[in-house]
């Protein structure tokens, strides 16, 4: 697995190739493997996500990490197994920062991995968690909440400066994405 440096890994904002890659499977966990989950862990962490794809640091190999109880967890190569009912609630993305909307997901699931010392392990979540690692696995198949968002939903959370509540703003998807490509563009010609 080639992931170049790893501190100089960051999170990827849409528009990013590898957010649409089908990640590959991981196979043998590799100091490197250990390395690059380590380094997913940090990057969630000082974005106060929930959890991270592999995808989302430019790496589409089949790995994610999700906080559970306050704990991150390794899924190395997770499947899901089932999944039941369904909700609908809000979500976000570290890859698409500052843009919610209404998804629906299932209720329950039960996901398969491999945890950083090659151990198989099955994880049942409900709710929060089950949201969590539906959006995870969505991301190792390529696909973004956008896709699936109830676009009568979408909006931005805009910070304020003065510390107020924050600012809600609705938007058409069409126009949040083009928000994204035109910073990534912005980035390129830096």
């Amino acid at each position: 697995m080639k992931t170049g440096k790893l501190g100089d890994l960051k999170i990827v904002r849409y528009g990013h190739p590898a957010l649409r890659e089908q990640a590959s499977p991981v196979g043998r966990v590799t100091r490197e493997v250990k390395a690059l989950a380590a380094r997913m862990i940090e990057l969630m962490i000082e974005a106060r996500g929930l959890g991270l794809a592999a995808n989302q640091v430019g790496v589409p190999r089949r790995l994610a990490v999700v906080v559970i109880e306050d704990t991150p967890t390794v899924f190395i190569d997770p499947e899901l197994e089932k999944a039941e009912g369904s909700e609908k609630a809000e979500e976000g993305c570290l890859s698409l920062p500052r843009l919610y909307g209404e998804v629906v997901r299932p209720r329950k699931v039960k996901v398969t991995a491999r945890n950083l010392a090659g151990k198989r392990f099955t994880l049942e979540g409900e709710g929060l968690l089950a949201r969590a690692l539906c959006h995870e696995l969505d991301h190792l198949e390529g696909r973004l909440f956008v896709d699936q968002v109830d676009e009568s939903t979408l909006h931005w959370l805009l910070r304020t400066s003065d510390g107020e509540e924050p600012v809600v703003q609705p938007t058409a998807l069409e126009d949040a994405l083009k928000v994204f490509l035109l910073a990534r563009e912005g980035e390129k010609h830096r």
